[in-house]
């Protein structure tokens, strides 16, 4: 009897044409997990979080800056009309103290400087009067000490002594307390001639009584502008007197009517929202600016507290999902570790049931030399071969725990059926039901006993005949049916071999039930339990 070579355990390896070892078993690419994903996800959270958040601090910012823009053109156009009010009301004054004394300055006096007092003691700021003669000399009895001596040289008194009716001075210098201030100038003349100017001197301070109300918050300003560059008043008022001509600020301050621009002042270095508006009947420009660190202020105070909050988050975010990672990575070496082992096993009792169905087939090899009877020895190598089949059919499918017979008994029926006469039919009758593996040895020596006599007593002296076998599932049990037309037995007869023995302990073994009864030839049935199995058979090669 042929002996089959054991399967072997090592896997195969993949060979490429050169020979070399397949590049792609030898370096298999990484594949994408379920940490992998998990960290993918929480990585993008994070950067939508901060996306979200740096989406909402550039609308924020904008929001600010639109803001601040209306804030500071509103405050331009607040000042606009407050400084048109003091300069018409200086220049209006500037006319009734020309008309006093005819336009002839000679004819000013100490009663043109007190009626002056008196006047302006009642206005909101403080005023002070300078007459000059046309060299530009203050006439001292009818001036005040706060107006400088002298103005001869100053662009404002060259404007008028040059034909212009009224001028506006730079930031001046106040000659009592050297205070900011700026003055209204009136051409005086006679017959066509200059004789001389009235100034009207404007105390710089009233411009913070309009930037007080306004609010701009620290770091801003207003100012008023004379078309030229040079800078009116101020408020914080500056160190010395400035002309913007030349600068960026100048540029946006004469591109129209009214508007706002951001710009670093040309005076203190201060980024500003710069807003304006131009007052042409008076030949200034009004401007109000809002200091950007602190109209920021408050989003970068927002920023920074959102940004403490979400922070810690994202990196908790970002360190459980680290730690989440680790583990199913390490639950997936597990698993792999228990897939390869599991693999391991199966391949080992494959090749434990290879080896068993070997060392029988063995068995029944050497069992042939021994020096028995020929009936025994066919009978013995039936047994050893219904075992063996078992152990194949098990190393051949891919379920250890349990085995579906149908192929099983086929195989062992076409084995017995080859060894006796041709003219007995078989007929199958095979539900594919599964027995524990305990149970398929049992079993398979139970059928090939049954069938065995069947052919060997049923139909003596060559008769011709069926015998049919059958194997149906009721509920959680198999009933085993071998049945003939033959020439049946006598019950009472004593068994001459060990047959009815066998079947008898295998019965017990199985833990079922079994009877022999002769109708029309005789009927072996066998009832026993089944394997619980949800294996799917349809999936089993």
């Amino acid at each position: 009897m042929k002996v089959e070579a054991a399967i072997p355990v090592s896997a195969p390896k993949f060979v490429d044409r050169d020979g070399s070892q397949d590049r792609a078993a030898a370096n298999p690419r990484r594949r994408w997990e379920a940490a992998d994903t998990l960290i993918a996800i929480s990585v993008g959270l994070v950067v939508i979080i901060f996306a979200i958040f740096a989406l909402l601090c550039v609308q924020g910012y904008n929001t600010v800056i639109e803001n601040t823009k209306t804030r500071s053109l509103a405050a331009a156009n607040i000042v606009a009309e407050e400084t048109r009010w003091v300069v018409a009301s200086a220049l209006t004054l500037a006319n009734g103290t020309a008309g006093a004394f005819g336009g002839d300055p000679a004819q000013a006096s100490a009663d043109t400087l007190q009626r002056f007092e008196n006047v302006t003691a009642g206005m909101p700021t403080v005023l002070a009067l300078g007459v000059y003669d046309s060299e530009g000399n203050k006439l001292a009895e009818a001036s005040s000490e706060r107006v400088p001596a002298s103005i001869a040289g100053e662009d404002f008194f060259e404007a008028v002594a040059g034909g212009e009716d009224w001028s506006l001075s730079a930031q001046q210098a106040d000659a009592a307390n050297g205070n900011a201030s700026f003055g209204v100038i009136k051409r005086l003349g006679r017959s066509g001639s200059f004789t001389g100017a009235v100034l009207i001197s404007i105390d710089a301070k009233v411009l913070e009584n309009f930037a007080e109300p306004q609010n701009l918050g620290a770091g801003s300003t207003i100012s008023i502008v004379r078309k030229d560059g040079w800078v009116i008043a101020r408020f914080p008022s500056l160190a010395t007197p400035l002309n913007l001509k030349g600068t960026a600020s100048y540029d946006n301050l004469i591109a129209g009517d009214a508007g706002s621009y951001p710009a670093i002042s040309p005076a203190d270095g201060t980024s500003r929202m710069v807003s304006y508006r131009h007052v042409p009947e008076l030949g200034y420009i009004a401007i109000a600016s809002v200091s950007m660190q602190t109209a920021l202020a408050p989003l970068w105070s927002s920023i920074w507290i959102v940004g403490f909050l979400i922070g810690p988050i994202a990196l908790a975010l970002l360190a459980g999902s680290l730690m989440t990672a680790r583990l199913l990575c390490r639950t997936v070496e597990a698993s792999r570790s228990l897939s390869t082992a599991l693999a391991h096993n199966e391949v080992l009792f494959r090749e434990i049931h290879h080896r068993v169905k070997n060392n029988l087939q063995s068995v029944a090899s050497l069992l042939q030399l021994q020096p028995i009877p020929r009936e025994i020895k066919a009978d013995m190598s039936q047994r050893i071969a219904a075992m063996s089949a078992v152990h194949e059919h098990i190393y051949r499918s891919n379920t250890f725990e349990t085995v579906w017979v149908r192929d099983y008994l086929h195989t062992l029926v076409e084995n017995i059926r080859a060894g006796y006469a041709p003219k007995v039919r078989v007929v199958e009758q095979f539900e594919d039901v599964a027995v524990d593996k305990d149970a398929a040895t049992p079993l398979g020596l139970i059928v090939n006993e049954v069938v065995s006599n069947a052919f060997k007593h049923a139909f003596p002296d060559g008769r011709e005949g069926t015998v049919t076998i059958s194997l149906k599932a009721e509920g959680a049990s198999g009933r085993l049916t071998v049945s003939d037309d033959g020439v049946g037995f006598d019950p009472q007869a004593q068994a001459k071999g060990i047959g009815r023995r066998l079947i008898g302990a295998l019965t017990q073994q199985l833990g079922g039930e079994s009877s022999h009864v002769s109708d029309n030839g005789s009927v072996f049935t066998l009832t026993f339990p089944l394997a619980r199995t949800g294996t799917d058979r349809s999936a089993t090669p």
